[in-house]
């Protein structure tokens, strides 16, 4: 699945199976839904992708081991002697809207004090399970929550929280390859002029 589909899917669960007791279950989706039937109930959550923007500061350069791999491909074992490397991936901040719409004063307090806690919105410390890529990546919220109600068409109330979360994602847009470790590594180690010889190393890597 593309990359931002995973980060996309990850936040649609993370909001899902939310129980009102004497209510029912609280229906998600995207407001853009392509593949999803258009009919909601109340109360419901609506989530927007907002933006996605290069996170500059997180940015590095270098090959680096990727925890994750290609996505479907087997990870290593941790006494596996071969590893996934490629270049470093891109950071990326994935940020989604999400509004709570109820029909009563009563149940927004409350979807307010739930969503609060670490299993859904939590103030510090989020994270979010991207399974396609077996990785956890950070989430904090930098807006809300924030309320309103108004009247809707048929003239009924309609209450309303809105948040802002910030997802911390990344791509690797580069081939990730399977490198095998080595399992002997020898060599010489010379000053800055690369004259004077200062020692010499000859090491078994860990291979059985």
């Amino acid at each position: 699945m593309p990359w931002v589909l995973n980060e996309d899917e990850a936040i649609l669960r993370r909001l899902s199976g939310i129980h009102i007791p004497q209510v029912g279950l609280v229906q998600v989706r995207f407001s853009t839904p392509e593949t999803e039937a258009a009919p909601m109930q109340w109360p419901s959550i609506t989530i927007t992708r907002r933006d996605i923007s290069p996170a500059v500061d997180r940015e590095h350069r270098g090959t680096v081991s990727i925890d994750y791999g290609p996505e479907g491909d087997e990870l290593p074992d941790s006494d596996d002697r071969w590893g996934w490397y490629a270049e470093c991936p891109l950071p990326f901040n994935f940020d989604y809207e999400i509004i709570v719409r109820t029909r009563f004063n009563a149940q927004q307090a409350y979807l307010i004090a739930l969503l609060g806690s670490e299993r859904y919105l939590p103030r510090r410390f989020g994270a979010l399970e991207i399974p396609q890529r077996n990785v956890r990546v950070s989430m904090d919220l930098i807006g809300g929550p924030t309320t309103n109600d108004y009247r809707d068409d048929d003239d009924k109330r309609v209450f309303e929280i809105h948040y802002l979360v910030r997802v911390f994602s990344e791509m690797t847009p580069w081939d990730i390859e399977r490198r095998n470790f080595p399992d002997h590594v020898e060599g010489t180690v010379f000053d800055r002029s690369g004259v004077k010889q200062l020692g010499y190393f000859d090491e078994t890597t860990g291979a059985q």
